[in-house]
């Protein structure tokens, strides 16, 4: 029997069959290969699994232990297609961090929208004419503990020699009694902390010397103005003179 050259044999009839056989088996090979790899990636892509979402805007610096108490996420089941990269499932990832950005309503909370909280986040707080001061001790009916928490918004109102008057209204809580400021890993104080004006810290410093503070909690969205009212002892009750 001749001895046929690859060259040669696939210049021959029978060497052209062979030829095209071994293509159309590789390519059918090639093709369940493909076609198996597909079912796997779209079986994958559509498997459900849980995620948090952001109920409603969570302000950048906002502690990962503020977004649990206060309920500010949900625990949401989408397809795995859906999931972005980092996202978290766990609320326990969220402790000892604080948001890098503002998170929105609706966004899966994932690890690059964190980072690492740190001990000297109060001062990042405030600049140029913003202050911060802590108030004394206040019992449960003034200072609406624990319920109010860093990051809430307040109207403070001081009481001294019988007279009631708002000091500032719209005031942001930067730590509470049983909270550190945001973004801090410093034990709490055992105070509110506030962020004032500069021109108004005397005044609280001086009621909180020689009066009592009476803290009013804002609505977390929505807030409509609120009045300048003093109320001296007479003028308390409807009628008075």
């Amino acid at each position: 029997m001749e001895n046929l050259a690859p060259s040669r044999l696939l210049k021959t009839r029978q060497g052209t069959i062979v030829v095209g056989v071994a293509a159309a088996v590789l390519a059918a090979i090639l093709l369940l290969v493909y076609l198996s790899h597909y079912r796997s990636s779209v079986k994958g892509s559509t498997e459900p699994v849980t995620v948090l979402v952001a109920k409603r805007l969570i302000p950048k610096g906002t502690t990962g232990s503020a977004i649990a108490t206060k309920n500010l996420f949900v625990v949401t089941t989408i397809s795995k297609g859906q999931l972005k990269l980092g996202a978290i499932s766990d609320p326990a990832v969220l402790s000892g961090s604080v948001a890098a950005a503002d998170i929105y309503p609706r966004q899966q909370l994932t690890t690059a929208a964190f980072t690492a909280a740190s001990t000297g986040a109060l001062a990042a707080q405030i600049k140029g004419t913003w202050r911060a001061i802590a108030l004394p001790p206040l019992d449960a009916a003034h200072g609406l503990s624990p319920d109010i928490q860093a990051g809430d918004h307040l109207d403070i109102y001081g009481q001294l020699n019988g007279n009631l008057g708002l000091m500032m209204a719209n005031v942001l809580v930067l730590a509470s009694p049983t909270q550190p400021a945001v973004g801090s890993t410093a034990p709490v104080s055992g105070n509110y902390i506030l962020r004032v004006p500069a021109s108004k810290a005397p005044r609280f410093a001086f009621i909180g010397q020689n009066g009592t503070f009476w803290l009013v909690l804002r609505p977390a969205t929505g807030a409509h103005g609120t009045h300048a009212v003093s109320l001296p002892k007479a003028s308390i009750f409807e009628g008075g003179q």
